[in-house]
């Protein structure tokens, strides 16, 4: 998970932990990147989209998906409106909105993790 919020990292972290998953976070999208090199076995990076510093969520994406390219991503913003989805588009992943809850949160991560097919 990473988020420049660490109330949102505690929540989502709390919630998650909760059902057995495990989670690693991050407060920028550098050090997430550095995570992804160190640990093969991340599974989904879920990140928020508007970060301060060089690697918005969009750019970490980017970044990810050249280290791991079936890497699983899920956005979350809460400025919806304000992103520049023309510019920048998501195309590596869905988005849950903020504010989320338990159950909307569960739902996405479990949804990337279900075997296809």
């Amino acid at each position: 998970m990473v988020h420049d919020d660490p109330d949102v990292l505690l929540v989502a972290a709390s919630i998650l932990g909760q059902q057995g998953y495990s989670v690693l976070e991050a407060s920028s999208g550098a050090e997430a990147l550095d995570l992804l090199r160190q640990r093969p076995e991340i599974a989904i990076l879920f990140t928020d989209i508007v970060m301060p510093g060089d690697v918005d969520g969009f750019e970490l994406a980017h970044q990810a998906r050249l280290l791991r390219p079936a890497l699983r991503i899920v956005y979350t913003s809460g400025y919806i409106e304000k992103i520049p989805w023309g510019e920048k588009g998501i195309g590596y992943g869905p988005l849950l909105p903020k504010p989320w809850n338990r159950e909307q949160l569960l739902a996405m991560i479990g949804s990337l993790l279900k075997p296809s097919g």
